[in-house]
């Protein structure tokens, strides 16, 4: 004897499981892409302070110099 209970679904039904389906699956796919947006303005981001880190650097190494260049002339 099957005891196994199935549940009939209305064409309404399926078609209410289907636009489910398909809104999860825009709303993943726009999560995708806010996301990849987001990630390479971080990239940009990350690139515009190294390259200020490495200004900031190099500002500091000619100071540097010149410091060590006065000192030494006055030895």
């Amino acid at each position: 004897m099957n005891t196994t209970l199935t549940i009939q679904r209305s064409s309404a039904q399926h078609a209410a499981a289907g636009a489910g389906e398909r809104l999860a699956r825009r709303l993943g796919l726009a999560l995708l892409t806010w996301s990849s947006a987001a990630e390479a303005r971080r990239s940009r981001v990350d690139l515009a302070r190294a390259a200020e880190l490495r200004r900031d650097a190099n500002l500091l190494r000619e100071e540097n110099f010149a410091t060590l260049a006065r000192l030494a002339r006055t030895l």
